[in-house]
């Protein structure tokens, strides 16, 4: 077996990650299962698989080289300390044993020789290895064939044998990748000027303290003195996390006094406890730029069935999930590249979120017709750990379809079974419209009807525009279908499923129960009066000098206008780019509306439409919900964050910012997150 190179994460391209290589010492042909196995314990499973380094995976890439050694272990070396362990100015080696390995380390086990020492020739072997291997690389560790515990590090290079556990590293990575200062102690007093380290300080004023935005007012300042200090200021609160609560506590940087650490336990201090607010805050805003993300696609479901909708957000090829507590977003899920299964994240995947199994948990179909060679249709499932994996995909085709990239996906639960099944439609790939029913087992799809040119009377173009609703009430979700666009005059039809086919109940021409249909006419599926039948809202600010809203009660096969707004709505005043999004604000069963507006005044406005069932009344925002500053590039999805009845929540968001917004009993916003989504015991990321 030669020396060899393999990826182990794949996060994108080598010049715009962060490279690790890993290169192992002291391991034989023999060897090399140890090998591989440790990496992946100490860097897939370990670091990666936890905390900071687990949310961001996508900022990295790993390398592990397998180099081969001529015998199994590592040169060794004993000292005499001669009874200073931590002063090694006056040891004496007494043995050496040397064996012949790949890059020639020597472990001692001596804290005063940093554990471990290079040869003559170490330094060149380890670089000829990266120039060979991983030319690129950003971070370098070492593996030694030994097993006990220690460790040398610095300048981006950490050497440890394998009775190191991933905390260490993870420690070590605390200094490659945010330049992180140790906080441990030892006996020495520190006598010197302000640290340029982002977790160190001299400085004991709370006005001008480097970290002072996430630092409580409660909390005095300094908050513990003298050696390695813990809470000396009064008694230490009953809430008080040593980790995540900031203050100011003497010892750090390898000092007993005399300098400042921000926490009594982070990670820079003794491994195991997870980075404090400081210290993870520096390495998410360092690798910010590596990760690539944003919050612009942005997914609601509720992924554990809690009754509270939590958020999927795409970025690139990876996917994280938050979850919801009904007050906040928590990570629980963080995968880049690939799911088991296995499906392989893109750019332009498409995501559709319904509970396609019926275990009141929603899953996740997917998919991409324009990143590959061929279209691939997905669907994830809960993988047990908070996570998703792929249970089912379509390479290309499925019986009686061919996908295409011009497919579009509807979630419907067309045969009322408790199961969320897809509808599809391409009008743009074929010389003739095709339309497939996609009915979900539970663990795939199966294609159980296709109408070709022709839909239950309708005769499908490429304009037509779909939405899902059960108009009649039996529990099996229908189909309107609207085109303004192909034809001399616009036409809706009410499609009713039996749950194999559809049969057209109605179909409108020109005229819709007193509205007059022009080719921007836009709908809104919702059952505004809660008899169970799905009605519509439908809006026109574009071909009339004034913005109409009609609702349009359905009887299961026709519509009724029951009420039209012309130009205003009681406590709205309409204009052309009313934007509008159903949900159930106040929790009866009705549907409702939320309806923005950025384009068409001088200020932004954000507000609600409540239904009575026959009538709609509204409120609205200017400018500002809380702290969140209404922009033209804000996206709305409507959730039910809360998890209380009826969906009457929001989750705002742009390129860099996401907010919580609750309708009930007015428009507030309830989190607020820049960047990254992380919920500090005191203070933000900004």
């Amino acid at each position: 077996m030669p020396n060899s190179v393999t990826q182990i994460l794949i996060s994108g391209p080598v010049g715009s990650k962060l490279n690790i290589a890993v290169l192992g010492d002291g391991f034989a042909q023999t060897d090399q299962a140890a090998y591989n196995q440790k990496v992946q314990e100490l860097l897939i499973d370990g670091v990666f698989g936890h905390d900071y380094f687990y949310e961001d995976k996508q900022a990295f890439n790993i390398f592990r080289v397998n180099l081969i050694s001529n015998q199994s272990g590592v040169s060794t070396r004993q000292y005499n300390e001669h009874g200073t362990p931590d002063d090694g100015s006056d040891d004496t080696i007494t043995s050496t044993t040397l064996k012949d390995t790949a890059l020639k380390y020597i472990f001692s086990g001596s804290w005063a020789h940093c554990w471990l020492e290079g040869t003559a020739t170490t330094s060149a072997l380890v670089q000829a290895a990266l120039n060979t291997w991983v030319p690129d690389y950003d971070l370098v560790v070492v593996i030694l064939n030994d097993p006990r515990y220690g460790g040398c590090g610095g300048g981006g290079f950490q050497v440890i044998p394998m009775g190191v556990g991933w905390e260490v590293l993870a420690h070590e990575f605390g200094h490659g990748t945010g330049g992180l200062a140790d906080e441990y102690c030892t006996s020495k007093v520190y006598a010197g000027g302000e640290s340029g380290s982002v977790d160190l300080t001299t400085n004991t004023n709370r006005a001008t303290l480097k970290w002072k935005r996430f630092v409580n007012p409660t909390t005095p300042i300094p908050t513990g003195t003298g050696n390695c200090s813990d809470y000396t200021a009064g008694p230490k609160p009953a809430s008080w996390d040593n980790t995540q609560d900031v203050g100011l506590f003497e010892g750090g940087g390898t000092y007993a006094t005399g300098i400042y650490r921000p926490v009594i336990n982070c990670r820079m201090r003794s491994n195991s406890p997870e980075f404090c607010p400081v210290c993870y805050t520096e390495m998410k805003t360092k690798m910010h730029n590596y990760t690539g993300r944003n919050f612009l696609n942005c997914y609601s479901g509720d992924f554990n069935g809690d009754g509270k909708s939590d958020l999927l957000v795409h970025n690139d090829n990876s996917i994280m999930i938050y979850r919801s507590n009904g007050s906040q977003f928590d990570v629980v899920f963080s995968t880049v590249e690939r799911v088991p299964g296995s499906w392989q994240f893109k750019p332009n995947d498409q995501f559709y979120i319904g509970d396609f199994n019926g275990d009141g948990k929603d899953e996740v179909a997917i998919f991409n017709g324009v990143d590959w060679s061929m279209e691939y249709l997905g669907l994830l499932a809960d993988d047990g750990h908070n996570g998703l994996k792929l249970i089912a995909r379509y390479d290309n085709s499925m019986p009686n379809w061919d996908f295409k990239k011009n497919d579009k996906f509807y979630v419907s639960d067309f045969n009322g079974d408790g199961k969320k099944d897809l509808i599809v439609f391409n009008g743009a790939d074929w010389s003739i419209p095709y339309l497939g029913m996609l009915q979900s087992s539970g663990t795939g799809f199966n294609v159980i009807q296709r109408y070709d040119a022709n839909l239950a009377n309708w005769q499908m173009t490429k304009g037509d525009k779909f939405y899902v609703g059960d108009f009649d009430g039996n529990g099996k979700d229908d189909l309107y279908v609207f085109n303004g666009d192909n034809w001399s005059i616009p036409y809706l039809s009410m499609l009713r499923s039996n749950g194999t086919s559809y049969t057209m109940v109605h179909r409108y021409d020109a005229n819709l129960a007193g509205w007059q249909m022009t080719k921007g006419d836009k709908f809104y599926v919702g059952d505004f009066n809660g008899d169970g039948k799905a009605d519509i809202y439908v809006s026109n600010g574009q071909n009339w000098n004034i913005a109409y809203l009609a609702m349009m009660a359905s009887n299961g096969t026709s519509l009724t206008m029951v009420r039209r707004y012309d130009g205003n709505a009681p406590g709205w005043q309409m204009r052309k780019n009313d934007q509008y999004f159903v949900g159930d604000i106040n929790g009866d069963n009705k549907a409702d509306l939320f309806v923005y507006n950025y384009q068409d005044w001088s200020k932004e406005y954000l507000g609600t439409m409540i239904s009575s069932g026959s009538d709609l009344a509204c409120s609205w925002r200017e400018d500002w919900v809380g702290e969140w500053n209404l922009g033209s590039v804000d996206r709305f999805l409507v959730c039910n964050f809360e998890g209380t009845v009826g969906k009457r929540d929001l989750v705002v968001h742009n390129q860099n910012w996401l907010g919580m917004i609750k309708a009930t009993p007015t428009l507030s916003l309830q989190k607020l997150y820049y960047k990254w989504i992380h919920n500090y015991r005191y203070g933000r990321n900004w």
